[in-house]
């Protein structure tokens, strides 16, 4: 197998690892790149790559689980770092997104990651973006070289229960494994800090629908993990059945409730709201319908009218249609006129129609 035939094999294999909210299924017609959000708003091309397609978990909702037959590949450190070295250099991506399959250990996996990642660093001397996905299981000495060469550390989470994990993926422990490495991945990071060396931003994943799980779960295991572990971003991916896998009959999950995980998430993280604070139904999901910050202002009419001249900025957040940036353009306007209308606001880009019933002037 050619190399172009690997990299046509493990650059589509990486799609069902998710690096932003709306990346499913953005591509390129180059093997391996996707479109994906770094760093905020900034869309990014990338080189989005399995190191190897083997693994020996057997996953229920996986497309590379042990037992099912499927094409398999493997890329060398040489042969990776080649790939995507010559991908960049004519700029036809700016950053690398590295995963694998568990192929042997963890600490073997993560070898030849790291391999890749110090050969892109070293004699291709690559200094952009760089994510490297940690295995659970993974030894300290593994996670340190790891967060030596990478922008980004990714651990995923998968699901929010240990009996919902057990049972999608009955080779792994929530405990011993995402929660012991995590705490690894934690230290090693502080170690770091300490010594004043750069530290890479850390990121985890869900897969949503593919259990029982519960947004109410999620939500919650969510806000512990910003909270105890201090990661940059919780991503959501919805489940999509593959076929010959036990789950190829399970419908797949809505994309809104996916959306609708992201502006809860969007609410713990920059309004800080508590998971309690998050209007769930009865059965502990999110409204398809409405999104929660609506929901939630309909439900406490107590608070508003919200006066637009005197609130202050977290009041202002509680609005439905006004965000962290509209709420600070609404305070630089009141340092400069009195609002006595929306219609002077109108020119700057609110969303006057959402948020004209829950607020005065």
């Amino acid at each position: 197998m050619t190399l172009y035939e690997k990299i046509a094999v493990l650059g589509p294999s990486a799609q069902y690892d998710t690096c932003g909210p709306k990346d499913f299924g953005q591509t390129t017609a180059i093997p391996g790149v996707y479109h994906a959000k770094v760093g905020g708003s900034h869309i990014c091309r990338l080189f989005k790559v399995l190191q190897t397609n083997l693994c020996r978990h057997n996953c229920r909702y996986c497309a590379f689980r042990r037992d099912r037959d499927v094409r398999r590949a493997t890329a060398s450190p040489d042969e990776m770092a080649r790939a995507f070295d010559s991908a960049w250099s004519r700029r036809l991506v700016e950053g690398l997104f590295l995963s694998s399959g568990i192929a042997g250990t963890p600490d073997q996996t993560m070898d030849r990651l790291i391999a890749t990642a110090a050969i892109l660093r070293n004699q291709y001397h690559y200094r952009g973006y760089l994510h490297l996905k940690v295995m659970p299981g993974a030894s300290a000495a593994a996670i340190s070289a790891a967060a030596e060469l990478a922008s980004r550390l990714s651990l995923n989470i998968e699901s929010p229960t240990p009996e919902s994990l057990a049972d999608l993926s009955p080779d792994k422990d929530l405990k011993k494994g995402f929660f012991y490495t995590l705490s690894v991945i934690k230290q090693q990071l502080q170690k770091r800090r300490f010594a004043g060396k750069k530290i890479p931003s850390l990121t985890t994943q869900f897969v949503v629908g593919a259990g029982e799980e519960t947004d109410r779960q999620i939500i919650i295991q969510t806000h512990q993990l910003y909270k105890s572990f201090g990661l940059k971003r919780v991503f959501y991916s919805a489940f999509r059945p593959v076929p010959q896998t036990p789950l190829a009959n399970r419908p797949a999950e809505s994309v809104t409730r996916e959306h609708r995980l992201y502006q809860a998430d969007f609410l713990l993280r920059f309004y800080r709201w508590q998971p309690w604070d998050i209007p769930l139904g009865q059965d502990g999901r999110l409204s398809a319908l409405k999104d929660p910050k609506m929901i939630w202002a309909e439900s406490h009419p107590q608070y508003f009218p919200v006066n637009l001249n005197h609130a202050d900025y977290w009041q202002l957040l509680h609005v439905p249609g006004i965000g962290p940036r509209s709420a600070q353009k609404i305070l630089s306007c009141r340092r400069q006129f009195c609002i006595s209308s929306l219609t002077q606001l109108a020119r700057q880009r609110f969303q006057i129609a959402k948020f004209s019933g829950f607020v005065s002037w």
